[in-house]
């Protein structure tokens, strides 16, 4: 049987870009006691607490199945750095918002995270992180039309 020779294609290098970055944020959020995927649910909340955020709206945002995000949500009320309260507008629904807690280190990520981008993007000029964001734009259409 012929072997095929491993190639490098796009797929595993966002796949591999994408690891590194969760690895090396979870590391720096460690001291939190939270990880990279908590602290991006907690600025999104943060972001849009007076629009009132759900469950929902989490789904929607991060493209994720409801059970991960119930997970997530549990993991952060669990460690008290947010809450759910019933809508005053509709008693079906639970908003979410930042405790106190989550208040005081949310500010935290902002410059995680800038940074991060900022890494990402080390040594390229402007009008190549302008490409490189249309063509990752493209990239990300033409997989929605797959699904």
């Amino acid at each position: 049987m012929k072997e095929r020779e491993f190639e490098v294609n796009f797929q595993y290098l966002i796949r591999t870009i994408n690891h590194k970055i969760k690895l090396s944020g979870d590391k720096r959020l460690e001291a939190h006691g939270i990880t990279l995927e908590q602290a991006r649910t907690m600025g999104f909340i943060d972001a849009h607490e007076e629009q009132g955020i759900t469950h929902k709206d989490l789904e929607s945002r991060f493209n994720r199945k409801g059970s991960s995000i119930s997970s997530i949500i549990h993991n952060l009320e669990k460690k008290d750095f947010i809450k759910r309260t019933i809508d005053p507008k509709d008693e079906r629904r639970k908003l979410l918002s930042l405790s106190e807690k989550g208040k005081k280190i949310v500010g935290d990520f902002e410059a995680f995270f800038a940074n991060a981008e900022n890494m990402l993007v080390e040594g390229f000029s402007e009008e190549e992180k302008k490409q490189l964001f249309h063509f990752l734009e493209r990239m990300n259409v033409n997989v929605d039309k797959q699904l």
